[in-house]
């Protein structure tokens, strides 16, 4: 009676020590859900759309591709493992998704700020009188002079940079501006349209100038066409008043918002 009641006992305790290790092999061998894997490469790759826009419909595919993992490793629990590789792919990619465009909205919108000051600049230098140095905002960047008192210099006749200078006091715009001086009110219109070349940002902007007139006040708008440029070796960006447009109509007032194909 001792005897078999001994050997219930040791046959309860190899029992018990064969399921757990049935357990412990059960637990080694689950497999890994390789849409989890996938969605958390897609995630990583997702933040790339930080970098450029065109790849933020990355971070689309990983939202998807995650959710879709999370749900199948739920469905199928506890078989399947790599829910926590699931919830940092769908971190990721939430990240990602959120952050691309506002980092895109935010530079546009910095691009803008910046051009609109390079205008404002431009149009001060020729109110100012200072025609010189108005040109001199059109030049290359890479050529162009300091904007300090010895700039004459290079506008003596028969420099290099004289007969450029004479064109561009050429534009009509450029020859209305000097003519009505300080008497003018410049003043930001509109931001018309903004794209991107190669490695170049250009916006065009409209900005309206009033002035006094024997019947009352009169205004017309002249476009900048401003480009932005990195200088490769210093890494710097430049801005350039690539060209200027007289006598334009907003898009606000009927235009096509782009600029004149002169």
């Amino acid at each position: 009676m001792h005897s078999d009641s001994g050997f219930e006992v040791h046959r309860e305790v190899y029992q018990s020590r064969l399921n757990l290790a049935e357990d412990a092999d059960t637990a080694q061998y689950r497999a890994v859900s390789g849409l989890a894997i996938l969605g958390l490469l897609a995630g990583l790759l997702s933040l790339l759309a930080l970098v450029t826009p065109l790849l933020w419909a990355m971070a689309i595919v990983a939202l998807f591709v995650n959710v879709a993992a999370l749900r199948r490793i739920r469905a199928n629990a506890p078989a399947l493992l790599g829910r926590k590789a699931a919830l940092a792919g769908l971190a990721l990619s939430v990240v990602a998704f959120c952050a691309a465009p506002a980092d895109w909205l935010v530079y546009r919108g910095l691009l803008r700020r910046e051009a609109r000051q390079v205008g404002v600049e431009w149009f001060d230098c020729l109110r100012a009188n200072q025609p010189h140095k108005a040109h001199q905002l059109g030049v290359s960047p890479t050529s162009r002079d300091p904007l300090d008192d010895k700039l004459w210099q290079s506008y003596r006749p028969g420099g290099e940079g004289r007969a450029m200078f004479e064109q561009f006091l050429l534009a009509p715009e450029v020859r209305a501006l000097l003519a009505l001086g300080d008497k003018a009110t410049v003043r930001y219109y509109d931001t018309e349209s903004q794209w991107t070349e190669g490695n170049n940002d250009r916006v065009y902007e409209t900005f309206a100038v009033t002035f006094p007139d024997s019947d009352g006040l009169k205004t017309f708008f002249v476009g900048l066409l401003l480009e932005r440029t990195v200088h490769v070796p210093t890494a710097h960006a430049y801005w350039q008043v690539n060209r200027t447009f007289g006598g334009v109509r907003p898009k606000a007032l009927g235009g096509d918002g782009n600029p004149p194909k002169t």
